[in-house]
């Protein structure tokens, strides 16, 4: 009976020194480092932005779904109620979304065209912990401003376009979330991120022609305009450790 009286007791004294230590660590921890992986509902892809009928300037095509890898690093500048971060994220992915014509030995044929962009935004963000966190959890909202570059490929069998950004886009971001403790300094991260971001290119085959399987082929289209448009959401599951 005795022995068990000590297993509580020392249980007891272990789990209030874990939550001290934890609340320690929350309230003097100057820095949050996070690793991320990010699943964005959407993008869209503009292929004639220039055209001046606007039913053709406005035409889209969507890309469905896709995940993106980030880092972030946030300081502790007011009372562990006001943080401000810095993240960068890698984003890319591609679909066959639709089919263009051009020529075999110079016949008219139908080809399928593979669409796909990569991405870095770079983001800055002031975030505020909502009063009503706790030791083991902590609930936040941010806002900032995101510099987005990157580039475009069009990808026609072996004929791969190349691409610059004709223009780099500034956004305003927006996201809430939550820290939950799970070790000592180290935390899961359940956030939702809005964002809104368009970046144009400005793209060009190299060559035109090419052979496939001793068949000719030719494109019709050397330089094309793309404008990409990132308004999905941005769900994001990461760990965090503070120090």
């Amino acid at each position: 009976m005795m022995i068990r009286k000590y297993l509580i007791l020392i249980s007891f004294l272990t789990i209030n020194l874990f939550a001290q230590e934890s609340d320690y660590i929350t309230r003097h921890s100057l820095f949050d480092l996070s690793l991320n992986l990010n699943y964005n509902t959407g993008a869209k892809v503009y292929l004639t932005p220039r055209s001046a009928d606007p039913d053709l300037r406005n035409l889209y095509y969507s890309f469905d779904g896709f995940l993106s890898y980030a880092f972030e690093i946030k300081a502790n500048v007011w009372n562990s109620t006001v943080f401000i971060g810095l993240g960068t994220e890698y984003l890319k992915t591609s679909s066959y979304l639709y089919s263009v014509r051009g020529l075999v030995n110079n016949l008219p044929r139908t080809f399928q065209v593979e669409e796909g962009f990569q991405i870095y935004p770079v983001e800055f963000l002031a975030y505020y912990i909502f009063p009503f966190s706790r030791d083991w959890y902590r609930a936040y909202m941010g806002a900032g401003l995101g510099i987005y570059h990157g580039n475009y490929f069009r990808k026609i069998y072996d004929l791969i376009s190349e691409s610059k950004v004709n223009r780099i886009d500034y956004g305003i971001l927006v996201n809430a979330g939550i820290d939950i403790s799970l070790i000592n300094n180290l935390s899961l991260k359940l956030e939702m991120k809005f964002r809104d971001p368009e970046l144009e290119f400005k793209n060009e085959f190299p060559k035109t022609e090419t052979i496939v399987n001793g068949n000719r082929i030719q494109l019709f289209e050397k330089t094309f305009y793309t404008k990409i448009n990132l308004d999905g959401l941005n769900f994001i599951l990461g760990l965090n450790y503070r120090f």
